[in-house]
């Protein structure tokens, strides 16, 4: 969630010090591979113990390069979470105060270990080898160093004076970042005001606080923190992103295409605005404008299942639900864990009279997503289609108790009260989905 800074290139190049396990010795070697440019930029070196000479004692040569090192990268798994060595690396560095990156390799217990103090990456602590194709997980780990060498270079330049109270900034931000990770929202909120209160001008804390407001579903708070972050920084693309999607999820199409224009006139090659963009173009049925952008999101990034499921959705609209299929199909393909191309493919399966299968497609999702109010909404406009009227009403009380603006939901109760002869029921289910929505 960090904004990129400008590169400073330092007298000396940080030293990189790799703690692994041996049994992950070809992830260590990949990683290597991956940072060849930030050495050959003379950004970095980098230190780990195939480095140790014959002759060398092999303990005192481990131990003294950590303590001169800068930076410590932990390759997190199973393994190095067991290795006595790999701890004893990881407490060493602490008491030299040496920064720790931990780079999470497989899905383990790191978030209960003495790692889940520190922002991990790739992203979210989202493990590598989840990433289709792996390759984008370790790109998103190289622009992560690449992120922090950068921050690290301004603050070891003695021309750049830091203050104390922007140092203490940075340190809340990337707690409320671990915070965010670990899902404890408010006490993220608690770190980047804090942040914010020791340097008012960090846009990254009014940014990533915005997010984090968003994520409680607090769009006015998260709004007021996206136009602090653009009165800071106007270049950040990321920011005009962010609060192009808290506008879509208040309804307000055409302002989150302006963010998104925004976004992508500052990164053209940025292909969550693209996607998001087609998903605003959705709302406002200009369906081939929504196709051109989530086609160029798929362009840029081949397996980018969201996008896939957004265009399906914009082909459902259109009534070519072949095409919808192909793209849902893909879509899951990718992610079998996705709700949501769950749920759009059963709003495909349903637009062509498919009701069991789509029904099926609804459990899926709500499986996934016990949250999910569309998907019970449409699970019981499924059942009422097959007259199992009682389902029907269950789930679409479901619906709109996950969520009270509800047009649809409160619409199809009322229809599938009508079948069941309780028209007071329905006269009071369709009169809140006009006062929801007059014009329904």
């Amino acid at each position: 969630m960090n904004c990129d800074c400008g590169e400073k290139p330092m007298s000396n190049p940080l030293k990189i010090f790799i703690t692994y396990s041996h049994t992950d010795t070809a992830a260590k070697d990949e990683l290597i591979t991956r940072l060849t440019l930030l050495k050959r930029e003379g950004i970095i070196s980098i230190w780990h113990d195939n480095e140790i000479l014959p002759g060398d004692k092999w303990r005192d040569t481990i131990f003294s390069n950590l303590a001169d090192s800068n930076l410590l990268l932990y390759l997190t798994s199973a393994h190095s979470l067991d290795s006595k060595n790999c701890n004893k690396e990881l407490a060493a560095a602490l008491n030299a105060e040496i920064r720790v990156i931990p780079i999470i390799l497989e899905s383990c217990d790191w978030l209960n270990h003495q790692l889940s103090d520190f922002q991990a990456l790739p992203d979210k602590g989202n493990p590598i080898n989840k990433w289709q194709p792996e390759s984008d997980g370790w790109q998103n780990v190289v622009d992560g160093i690449r992120k922090i060498v950068d921050k690290m270079q301004i603050y070891a330049d003695p021309s750049v004076k830091i203050s104390e109270k922007e140092l203490r900034s940075e340190l809340a931000l990337q707690h409320g970042n671990v915070l965010v990770m670990l899902g404890q929202l408010n006490m993220a909120i608690e770190a980047y005001s804090n942040s914010i209160d020791l340097n008012p001008h960090n846009a990254d804390a009014y940014n990533n606080r915005g997010i984090a407001y968003y994520c409680k579903g607090n769009f006015d708070l998260s709004i007021q923190d996206f136009n602090g972050a653009v009165q800071r920084k106007p270049s950040l693309p990321e920011v005009y992103n962010n609060r192009g999607a808290v506008y879509l999820s208040k309804g307000e199409a055409d302002r989150a295409i302006k963010d998104y224009d925004t976004a992508i006139k500052l990164k053209p090659d940025y292909v969550q605005a693209y996607n998001n963009r087609g998903g605003a173009y959705v709302v406002l049925c200009e369906f081939d404008k929504a196709i051109a952008d989530l086609n160029e999101a798929i362009r840029l990034k081949p397996d980018h299942a969201e996008a896939y499921s957004n265009r399906g959705n914009a082909y459902i609209k259109i009534n070519e639900f072949d095409k919808a299929i192909a793209d849902l199909n893909k879509a899951i393909k990718l992610d079998p864990n996705y709700p949501d191309a769950y749920c759009t493919r059963g709003n495909t399966l349903l637009s062509t009279n498919k009701v069991s299968q789509a029904i099926t497609d609804y459990n899926m999702a709500i499986k996934l997503n016990p949250n999910y109010a569309l998907a019970y909404s449409n699970r019981g406009a499924a059942y009422a289609m097959i007259g199992e009227f009682d389902k029907a009403i269950a789930d679409l009380s479901e619906a709109i108790r996950l969520n009270r603006g509800s047009v649809d939901a409160y619409c199809n109760r009322g229809n599938a009260y009508t079948k069941r002869g309780e028209f007071d029921k329905a006269i009071a289910d369709l009169n809140k989905a006009i006062e929801l929505q007059p014009d329904y």
